[in-house]
């Protein structure tokens, strides 16, 4: 099997890729890692650090048998029953926002007690959310990390937190490793660039480190382990490659029609431009991302 360029070059893994990020922070034996992940981008959502976490089965169970599961990249909970979702999304998604408000709700249905007498006082649910793309969260902000939870619209500083979501928009944290100060920012450097070093900087040694780049380490791999590895890699090339394909050839229908850009113009454009890519063979996930249409609406074109 041919390998990306980026493993013939590197030494270390990239951790963004799914396979890497679950290998080194939903692991029983480096759990450490994913508690130190929790509080440096939890923290001020936090009452207490977090000491421990059970990482639990990623699949969440639909209510009936006919109702959706979810498969999250890593599910965890603390001693006072908590829950936490940990999510990387490395491809550019239509509604984000809201499949990380459906995963925390499946979370709060799956958590909440069963039986008579029941009071609704669930845990608290917090979703942290790894974007390996950017996306504009609202009037320019710049900020790397985003917080989001129910608040009184009149009244601001009234918060409710029982559901909290968390986007971390990782192409906008741009520090030098000289720059880097807190734990957070140096975890948001070795995930954006630990493939792309020979040997982690100074600045990141000590326990918790060396053990992140000994885990990303492909040397360390077993030959099932990389081979996994390999197969993520070349899927998210190919899967790029359609994308890029199928965004030029969007653009180019639509300068070829002389469409005028409006709301149901834009529509129109969208839906025309789902049609040929679909005639093109191009799949509907793909097309799907590309013009942020539903899946359900691209298979019925």
């Amino acid at each position: 099997m041919e390998k990306p360029e980026e493993m013939v070059i590197g030494k270390y893994a990239k951790l963004t890729l799914d396979f890497t990020f679950k290998k080194a922070f939903a692991s029983e034996e480096d759990k450490d890692l994913l508690i130190a992940l929790l509080n440096a981008f939890l923290e001020r959502k936090l009452a207490y650090p977090i000491t421990d976490v059970l990482i639990k089965n990623p699949y969440i169970q639909g209510q009936t048998i006919d109702s959706r599961g979810s498969i999250l990249d890593i599910r965890c909970q603390d001693a006072a029953n908590n829950s936490f979702i940990v999510e990387m999304q490395m491809s550019k998604q239509a509604y984000f926002f809201k499949r990380s408000l459906l995963y925390s709700s499946q979370s709060i249905v799956s958590s909440a007690k069963k039986g008579e007498g029941y009071d609704f006082n669930y845990p608290n649910v917090y979703s942290l959310n790894f974007l390996d793309f950017d996306v504009d969260i609202g009037d320019n902000r710049s900020n790397v990390v985003q917080y989001v939870s129910f608040s009184d619209e009149d009244c601001p500083a009234t918060r409710y937190e029982y559901v909290n979501l968390v986007f971390v928009r990782l192409p906008r944290f741009r520090k030098s490793i000289e720059e880097c100060e807190s734990l957070q920012d140096k975890l948001l450097f070795s995930l954006r660039h630990a493939h792309e070093l020979d040997s982690p900087p100074e600045q990141l040694n000590g326990n918790l480190f060396d053990r992140l780049f000994m885990v990303a380490k492909i040397s360390n791999f077993t030959d099932m382990e990389l081979s996994q590895y390999v197969s993520r890699a070349m899927f998210r090339a190919d899967r790029k490659g359609e994308i890029d394909t199928a965004r030029d050839e969007g653009i180019a229908i639509g300068k070829n029609e002389g469409i005028v850009i409006g709301r149901q113009e834009g529509e129109a454009r969208l839906l025309q431009a789902a049609r040929q890519m679909k005639a093109k063979s191009f799949g509907v996930s793909v097309i799907s991302e590309i013009t942020g249409l539903p899946k359900e609406d691209v298979e019925r074109l």
